[in-house]
């Protein structure tokens, strides 16, 4: 029996608001299921158990979990779930991949300022809400966090989990709520990681966290990352760039405008951030 590779759809959900935002048209859902497809037969070359969840069905299991939970909703998830009171956490990394801890997003508040918003917020008991549960370490110090300014969190609601993770935090004496449970795997990726460009894709850069540094070659380390083996890293990260350029270029073809790279709300390490088409400084790649 393979153990399942996991990778969690978001593109079309993020792309689609980027593009209401930033006036372009959505691509269809005919490219995205046909990107879907292409993507599923390419993994299933590497790791015969490929799974991609759909987004709508963690979308809606998360909200049917945390409708059923009764308490305030506090979202580490800005894909799957929005809520009013939230953390915006993302993993740094430096120009050369290395590991540089955790911080906020860019744009938003030093985390001890979110954690004192919370504080101040009234809030006194919460049902945490995350996208996938993995080893559970980030949510045990978050809810560890929580608890020093005051705020309890008896449940945690989840998209996806990690048998490992969500023992971890039942440890606790948290009760854990999941869309859907893994025993194990070989890894659990977000679709965005290995799409450049689409908002949130990839790890923020160390001292400019508006650049995301997506899971592939040459930007990322898909090996370490994204658990690719190393004889497939070329090959798949070559289709993962020709698989984000049929995207822009179906955005292109029905917004009939060009993407330059200032229109991108991630900006691609390497890559410039002005008025030139992003599918050509791809290509160049």
């Amino acid at each position: 029996m393979h153990k399942p590779y996991v990778v969690s759809a978001d593109v079309q959900l993020l792309v689609r608001e980027w593009a209401r935002r930033r006036g372009f048209a959505s691509p269809g859902n005919d490219l995205m299921n046909e990107l879907r497809n292409d993507f599923d037969i390419f993994m299933r070359g590497i790791f015969p158990a490929f799974e991609l969840v759909p987004e709508g069905e963690i979308a809606d299991g998360l909200t049917a979990l945390v409708a059923r939970a009764g308490l305030s909703p506090l979202s580490l998830d800005r894909v799957y779930f929005s809520s009013a009171s939230r953390l915006d956490i993302t993993r740094y990394v430096d120009a050369g991949g290395r590991d540089r801890g955790l911080g906020h997003r860019p744009g938003t508040p030093p985390l001890f300022q979110q954690f004192k918003r919370i504080a101040e917020s009234g809030i006194r008991e919460a049902a945490l809400v995350d996208d996938v549960i993995f080893t559970g370490e980030l949510l045990e110090r978050i809810i560890h966090c929580l608890s020093r300014v005051g705020v309890r969190v008896p449940i945690v609601c989840a998209g996806i989990g990690i048998e490992e993770g969500v023992r971890r935090i039942n440890r606790t004496k948290r009760e854990v709520r999941c869309v859907r449970i893994y025993e194990d795997v070989v890894d659990e990726i977000c679709e965005r990681d290995f799409y450049p460009g689409v908002p949130f894709a990839g790890r923020s850069l160390a001292g400019d966290g508006g650049f995301g540094v997506p899971y592939l070659l040459p930007f990322g380390n898909p090996g370490k990352w994204a658990s690719i083996p190393r004889e497939w890293e070329m090959r798949f990260s070559e289709f993962c760039i020709e698989q984000t350029i049929r995207l822009f270029a179906e955005i292109e073809r029905r917004s009939n405008r060009i993407v330059a790279c200032s229109d991108l709300d991630r900006a691609v390490v390497g890559l410039p951030r002005d008025s030139t088409r992003f599918i050509d400084a791809l290509r160049f790649q």
